[in-house]
């Protein structure tokens, strides 16, 4: 579930107010925003980094990142949707520079679903028994989930992420990853083949 931060009501947190004072370097200002935005910032970083170390350490490089930059800020636009950005494009950032030669050379052929020389999906079609939203209800189902995205290999977990948790549009994220927007597409398809298959496993051993 995304945390959107810029719907929250707080009486101690004015936006306009916190970009003057981040722009202002304002001791006060600099505690409540980092008080503000630490705990929503690391959930995203943690979907990257899978570590909660590696988490909190590029959480303090993103809050940095984000008050150094905060003078580039548009303030026509809303706050959170930047924030967030940096905080995306800094663990992607994090991760292609920290993944091991063995995760690279990972395929998600060799892990399941198979597919044929044509590209078409090989195998029954998993059943999906229940709906997104009560898949999120369930802990013990929500935590199957996150396992099955997070043991797919780089190259298509960060499309899904991309795509399915954080929402961002198919043309943003080939541009982030560097891909055409048809391979971001394939990759995540196959993706989410794959962790629906997984899924299908853990429904059978129910």
């Amino acid at each position: 579930m995304m945390v959107e931060v810029s719907t929250m009501k707080t009486k101690e947190l004015d936006e306009q107010q916190l970009i003057e004072g981040l722009k202002s370097h304002d001791p006060k200002t600099i505690d409540e925003f980092v008080a503000h935005f630490s705990r929503p910032l690391f959930g995203i970083i943690l979907n990257y980094t899978k570590n909660p170390a590696d988490a909190e350490e590029l959480l303090q490089d993103t809050l940095l990142k984000i008050i150094r930059k905060i003078d580039t800020f548009r303030e026509e636009s809303t706050l959170w949707p930047w924030i967030k950005r940096i905080a995306v494009n800094n663990s992607i950032m994090w991760l292609r520079k920290n993944r091991t030669r063995r995760q690279r050379q990972v395929n998600l052929e060799d892990m399941g679903p198979h597919f044929s020389e044509e590209g078409y999906y090989q195998g029954p079609t998993a059943s999906w028994p229940l709906d997104p939203e009560d898949v999120m209800l369930n802990s013990e189902l929500s935590s199957n989930l996150y396992e099955a995205i997070q043991s797919l290999p780089f190259e298509y977990r960060m499309p899904m992420v991309l795509r399915d948790i954080e929402g961002y549009p198919m043309k943003q994220i080939s541009s982030l990853l560097g891909l055409k927007e048809a391979t971001a597409k394939t990759r995540v398809h196959r993706a989410r083949l794959f962790v629906r298959e997984k899924l299908a496993n853990y429904f059978e051993g129910k």
